[in-house]
C-alpha cells in the first residue's frame, strides 16, 4: 500500500467529522423564529452547552459576567437561582467561554462586514452565523486530540497501520464523535484536545528539567483546569516521572508548573467571586462529589453510560496500554496513571453517568491514551507474526464498532439529547441467537462487574444490565447546591427486575447519607437489611451501590419510602 495512504485515511476521517458537524441543523425546529425574545430556542447550543455559550456571549458582547440579561433574553430553561451576590448563577466553568470569546469577536466582525451588503445578521452573538463559526472549534478540537495521540503513538514506534486504525477508531468510535459533531456546544472535544496536549508535551520533554518545559506544562495544565477543574489531576504525570527517575529536580519543576497553572486559573477564581461571592466556590454544591464513595464499577461497566460498555474501543485501548514496549514503560505508566485518576474522579461525581450523556462523556479527556493503547494492541498482534489479524481485526471488529457508534450518533443529529435514564443494552431489534445468549450471559462488555454483582447477590448475570444505574431516590440537580441534602423524599415500588427469586429486593443507593426507609409489606414477615434485622421504619447510613432488603416469613415487600435526613 502507498506510503501516504494511512495519512489520507486519517485525513478523510477528520473531514467526515467536519462534514457531520456542518450538516448538523438544530435550531430547535424553528429556524425562522427570532432569537432574543426570552424564549429558549437553542440554535446549535443545548443544555449545559447553552449555559456555557451564554457565558461566552456575556464575556464577548457585554464584557461582563452578569448573566441575568443573557438568561432573560435567550432562555433560562432551568430557572437558574440567584446567588448571595444577587446575580443569576451559571455553574459551568469559565474556560470554554474564554476560548470561544475571540471566536465570537471574529464572527461578529464578519457579520458586520456582510451586513454592509444587506445580510442583516443580528450582532447580539446568538445567531446561526456566530454559533456555526464558534462551534466549528469542537470538530477541530476532536480531530486535534486524536492527531496528537497518533503523533505520540508514532513516537513510540508503534506500527504505521496500527496507528492509523487506532486514530480513526477513536475519532469515529467513541463519545468524542458526538461531542465534536452533533453536540458541539459541550466542551468535551475541547477538553480532549487540551488534555492530549498536556500528555504530548510531557512525553516529548521527558528527561528535561529546564524552566521552559515547566512553564509550558503549567500553562497547559491551567488551561485544562479552566475547562474542567478536575483536569488539575493531569499533574500526576510529574509524580509518575519522579517515581521512575528519582530526579529531585522534578520536585522543583513540578512546583513551578503548579504555580504557573494556578496563575492561569485565576480567571475562574475571579468569575466565582463575582458570581458566587466566594473565590473558592463549589458552584454545583459540596455534595456533588463524594471522594470517599466512588462508583467505579458503575462508571466502567454499568448499562447506564458505563464507559467500557458504551465504548468498547476504550476496552481495547485500556488493554493496549499494558502492551506498550518495555523501553516506553515510563510513558505507559503515565498514560495508565492519567486514566486511573480520571476514572476515580469521575466516579465520585453524584451523576456519574453524566445525566443526558452519549456514553461516558467526561472521559473524553483521556482520548490520547485510547489512541496509543489501541495502536499498541494492534502492533502487538503484528509483532506476534499475525499481521493478517491486524487488518482482519480492524475490518471485523473495529469497523463494526465504528459503524455502530456512527449509527447511534446519527440518530441524535439535529440537537437531539442523549438519553438520561437507564436503558438495558438488549434486546430490541437483535437476532434471536443474540437475545438467547444475552439472557444467559448478559452483556459480555459488562464483565467482570456483572459477574461480581451476580455472585455477591446470587442473581443471574443479566440482572446487572437491568437495574444498575436506576435509583429509587435521585436528588434533582439543584439540590446539590445546598450545604446539605435534607428531606428529599421518594416512594418506590420495586419492579420485578429488582426482585430476587427468594423474595429479596435489590435496592440501588446513590447517596451515602443517613436515610430513613419505611417499608410496606403484604403479610407478616421479618425484615432484614443486608442481613441485619430491622423494623418496618428504620434509618441507615448506606454505602453507595446495591443493598438487599429481605422479607422473610412469607410476606412480600410492596413499597419502600426513602427520605434523606
Amino acid at each position: 500500500m502507498g506510503k501516504h495512504v494511512p495519512r489520507w485515511i486519517v485525513g478523510l476521517a477528520c473531514a467526515l467529522v467536519v462534514v457531520m458537524y456542518a450538516c448538523n441543523h438544530d435550531m430547535a425546529g424553528k429556524p425562522d423564529a427570532p432569537r432574543g425574545t426570552g424564549q429558549y430556542l437553542p440554535i446549535l447550543d443545548r443544555g449545559d452547552g447553552h449555559m456555557m455559550y451564554l457565558m461566552a456571549r456575556s464575556t464577548a458582547i457585554d464584557l461582563d459576567w452578569v448573566f441575568d440579561n443573557d438568561l432573560a433574553r435567550f432562555g433560562d430553561p432551568w430557572n437558574e437561582p440567584r446567588t448571595v451576590t444577587g446575580r443569576k448563577s451559571i455553574v459551568q466553568p469559565i474556560g470554554p467561554a474564554l476560548v470561544w470569546t475571540p471566536l465570537i469577536w471574529v464572527s461578529d466582525a464578519g457579520a458586520a462586514v456582510v451586513n454592509l451588503f444587506g445580510a442583516d445578521i443580528p450582532l447580539h452573538g446568538y445567531t446561526l452565523w456566530t454559533q456555526r463559526f464558534v462551534f466549528l472549534s469542537s470538530a477541530l478540537f476532536g480531530c486535534g486530540a486524536c492527531l496528537l495521540g497518533a503523533w505520540l503513538a508514532r513516537r513510540l514506534a508503534l506500527g504505521r497501520w496500527a496507528v492509523t486504525y487506532a486514530t480513526v477508531g477513536v475519532l469515529l468510535g467513541t463519545s468524542l464523535t458526538y461531542y465534536a459533531t452533533y453536540m458541539p456546544s459541550y466542551a468535551h472535544a475541547m477538553d480532549a484536545a487540551v488534555c492530549a496536549a498536556i500528555i504530548a508535551w510531557w512525553a516529548r520533554t521527558l528527561g528535561r528539567t529546564d524552566l521552559r518545559r515547566w512553564i509550558i506544562f503549567g500553562v497547559l495544565l491551567g488551561v485544562a483546569a479552566l475547562i474542567r477543574v478536575q483536569d488539575f489531576a493531569f499533574g500526576v504525570l510529574v509524580l509518575v516521572e519522579l517515581a521512575f527517575t528519582r530526579d529531585k529536580k522534578l520536585v522543583l519543576g513540578g512546583a513551578v508548573a503548579l504555580a504557573v497553572a494556578l496563575v492561569v486559573f485565576i480567571p475562574q477564581l475571579v468569575e466565582w467571586y463575582v458570581v458566587f461571592g466566594k473565590a473558592f466556590a463549589v458552584p454545583q454544591g459540596p455534595h456533588y462529589t463524594r471522594f470517599g464513595s466512588p462508583m467505579i464499577l458503575e462508571l466502567l461497566w454499568a448499562p447506564r453510560n458505563g464507559w467500557l460498555v458504551t465504548t468498547p474501543i476504550a476496552y481495547a485501548g485500556l488493554i493496549g496500554l499494558f502492551l506498550l514496549p518495555r523501553e516506553h514503560r515510563l510513558v505507559a505508566a503515565g498514560l495508565l496513571a492519567v486514566v486511573v485518576v480520571q476514572i476515580y474522579l469521575n466516579s465520585t461525581i453524584a451523576d456519574w453517568w453524566g445525566s443526558a450523556s452519549f456514553g461516558q462523556r467526561r472521559l473524553c479527556s483521556v482520548t490520547l491514551p485510547l489512541v496509543v493503547g489501541n495502536a499498541a494492541l494492534l502492533t502487538r498482534l503484528r509483532r506476534a507474526k499475525l499481521a493478517w489479524l491486524q487488518h482482519a481485526a480492524v475490518g471485523l471488529v473495529f469497523g463494526a464498532l465504528v459503524v455502530t457508534n456512527l449509527t447511534r450518533v446519527w440518530k441524535l443529529r439535529g440537537g437531539k439529547p442523549a438519553p438520561m435514564e437507564l436503558e438495558p443494552t438488549c434486546c430490541h431489534g437483535v437476532p434471536g441467537f443474540v437475545e438467547a445468549a444475552y439472557w444467559r450471559l448478559g452483556n459480555p462488555f459488562e464483565l467482570p462487574a456483572s459477574a461480581i454483582f451476580a455472585v455477591k447477590h446470587g442473581v443471574p448475570l443479566v440482572t446487572w444490565d437491568r437495574i444498575v444505574g436506576d435509583y429509587p431516590l435521585t436528588p434533582p440537580f439543584g439540590a446539590y447546591r445546598d450545604d446539605a441534602l435534607h428531606h428529599i423524599h421518594a416512594s418506590w415500588k420495586p419492579p420485578g427486575v429488582n426482585r430476587a427469586s427468594d423474595g429479596r429486593v435489590l435496592v440501588p443507593i446513590l447517596i451515602p447519607q443517613a436515610t430513613k426507609l419505611t417499608v410496606t409489606a403484604s403479610g407478616a414477615c421479618t425484615l432484614r437489611w443486608d442481613g441485619d434485622d430491622v423494623a418496618s421504619d428504620f434509618t441507615v447510613t448506606p454505602s453507595v451501590g446495591t443493598h438487599e432488603l429481605a422479607c422473610e416469613g412469607g410476606g412480600r415487600i410492596e413499597t419502600i419510602e426513602l427520605e434523606l435526613l
